[in-house]
């Protein structure tokens, strides 16, 4: 999979914005070393070290980082991914997070839309929760829908939350269950597909706001030609008449044990919880073959000097100025964070002169910031 990197500075002018230039670090700057790490307090649990499949799992094996004692870091055999970990504060409660490494790029051209859909299919009937059962049980537990329970789907993931005001036995059962049937187990029924039609056309005309249109026109400007250039949204026609087939063909592809991580952090005990992840999820199976992961495209690095515009009577005059590069992956190593630590200061620094000129009289701009990020 390509990804990408952008360097970015941003200024609001007295009538504008503009984002997007290049902090030039010194090569050469000495970081003082971290001091050494308290110890931890006496309720604190210390964790076994990750085992050689675990450590490989989550990338321990390439980092010089040691892996912090406080989390409990595993991997199924199905290659399941998860992390658990004691936080007393709040007492009592607990959060749930399963991620799925799949995401609006995973789409064919058919099928745009209908990573997000999945995503309400997940409260809409599974093997064994019916069709309208699964937020009536998150309400007997005391779970409000919004508040407690949600789900997110972005370019390359998804992630279902749970957030739990108890963490007796039986809800961490009912969570880890909900977890387990979102996994796998979802039925895509055409008469709950059809009913759930609406309701996401509904919430894609809500979020037809200034800035998602501003931002689908950037996107389309600054990556012609790839996968994530139209897929900001979904297709009105994809949502309106895809068959259940192409939901399952997506949901089954991609909704794998490789392509999953859970996290558990809580008020509970580690060894416990890995204990009913571990019995709960080492069934799990992938019913398709894997395909690897989705084409998101690639960049021109070839491509010279560009300009766009955006015009729309509700946003402020912006400017942005963008430099864009192939992501290079690397691995999470004390040397990378200092040097990502000392580009984060270096555009802290120039964040503060930009703001310096804007608090001056007849100042040109009203904010400015500078930024670096990973796009996808």
């Amino acid at each position: 999979m390509r990804k990408f990197a952008s360097l970015s500075i941003a200024v609001l002018l007295a009538s504008a914005c503009g984002q997007s230039l290049t902090a030039q670090v010194p090569t050469a700057v000495t970081v003082p070393a971290a001091p050494a790490t308290p110890p931890l307090a006496a309720d604190d649990v210390l964790q076994p070290r990750p085992s050689a499949d675990a450590q490989k799992a989550w990338g321990f094996d390439q980092s010089d980082i040691t892996p912090d004692p406080a989390v409990r870091y595993g991997v199924l055999p199905n290659g399941m991914k998860y992390a658990v970990m004691r936080n007393a504060t709040p007492k009592h409660s607990g959060s749930v997070r399963i991620r799925f490494d799949v995401g609006r790029t995973a789409e064919a051209d058919d099928q745009r839309g209908l990573a997000h859909f999945i995503e309400h299919m997940a409260f809409n009937g599974s093997k064994r929760i019916p069709e309208g059962e699964m937020i009536k049980l998150l309400e007997r537990n005391g779970l409000a829908f919004g508040a407690d329970t949600n789900a997110s789907t972005g370019f390359t993931e998804t992630i279902y939350s749970l957030d739990l005001p108890q963490v007796n036995d039986a809800l961490i059962d009912t969570a880890l269950l909900l977890m387990r049937e979102t996994s796998s187990e979802l039925l895509l029924e055409k008469g709950a597909i059809d009913r759930e039609r609406g309701i996401i056309l509904s919430e894609d005309r809500v979020r037809n706001t200034v800035s998602r249109r501003r931002s689908i026109d950037q996107f389309q400007f600054l990556f012609p030609g790839t996968p994530i250039a139209n897929r900001f949204t979904g297709s009105e026609q994809v949502v309106r008449n895809a068959p259940p087939e192409r939901l399952r063909d997506l949901y089954e592809r991609f909704y794998t044990p490789q392509r999953a991580t859970l996290v558990f952090v809580g008020d509970i005990d580690p060894a416990v919880i890995e204990a009913k992840i571990v019995a709960k999820f080492s069934d799990w199976r992938e019913k398709r073959r894997h395909d690897g992961d989705p084409v998101v495209g690639s960049i021109d690095a070839a491509r010279g000097l560009s300009f766009g515009t955006f015009i729309d009577p509700d946003v402020p005059t912006s400017v942005e100025i963008i430099a864009l590069k192939p992501f290079a992956k690397r691995a999470d190593t004390v040397e990378k964070r200092n040097n990502d630590l000392i580009t984060g200061l270096a555009n802290t620094i120039l964040d503060r002169r930009l703001a310096s000129i804007a608090r001056g009289a007849d100042a040109p701009f009203v904010r400015a910031s500078a930024a670096n990020a990973q796009l996808l």
